[in-house]
């Protein structure tokens, strides 16, 4: 029930919620993103007997209010939205690559999704061109990817890296999140390697005692 708005060279930029009322539309937005990746799953099983290289892709989640309608004059039209929200939305896929996932989300989208999901808390960040954080996560799958204890066991212990971190106890949060390399089947080991880096960089260069926690993006 999504709207394709445009492509953009290697971009595919789509809304829900307009120009008809979609209910649950954090859910089917993340339904459609997780559903891409299995059909690139499967696209890349095909390059690879082929000999191919694989094709990756990174996808940007964002919720709030926009402006969306008719837009331009008789020469160029254009039915889009345009917002805030539509540009962190931008930012966000941009930070997929760096955090070594799949998805990232705002956190009005991951509040608005159902039971059933895991969702997991990556960071407090400033996009590039904004002074003030927000808290962003991925998206892993649905609860059935793992069994219940394991999972729990893989959200506690990921609260504790993240505590860790945010103390600067540089240490101890570069040990969990050594230990955490291969929970999650794996899907966030490259996002934990980053984060064993910025410790070690951090714990070289204080941020000192007045940090907000949040990590201040440099690119898009």
């Amino acid at each position: 029930e999504g709207t394709i708005d445009k492509y953009m060279g290697d971009c595919i930029m789509a809304f829900w919620n307009a120009p008809l009322d979609v209910e649950m539309q954090q859910k089917k937005a993340v339904d459609s993103a997780l559903a891409m990746l299995a059909h690139l799953q499967e696209l890349n099983d095909g390059l690879a007997k082929e000999g191919l290289l694989p094709i990756n892709i990174g996808i940007g989640l964002n919720t709030g209010s926009v402006v969306v309608g008719n837009m331009g004059s008789d020469q160029r039209f254009d039915y889009s939205c345009l917002g805030d929200a539509v540009n962190l939305a931008s930012r966000l896929e941009g930070q997929s690559k760096p955090y070594g996932v799949k998805i990232v989300v705002g956190e009005a989208t991951h509040v608005g999704l159902p039971e059933g999901y895991v969702s997991v808390e990556l960071d407090l960040i400033a996009v590039k061109g904004k002074k003030d954080g927000v808290r962003i996560y991925t998206v892993l799958g649905t609860e059935g990817f793992d069994k219940p204890t394991s999972l729990a066991t893989c959200h506690m212990q990921h609260r504790k890296f993240l505590s860790a971190y945010r103390d600067q106890r540089w240490d101890v949060a570069t040990i969990i999140a050594g230990s955490l390399r291969t929970a999650w089947h794996g899907q966030m080991k490259d996002y934990y390697e980053m984060m064993i880096q910025r410790c070690h960089e951090l714990k070289q260069d204080p941020p000192g005692k007045d940090w907000d926690h949040v990590y201040r993006a440099t690119s898009k």
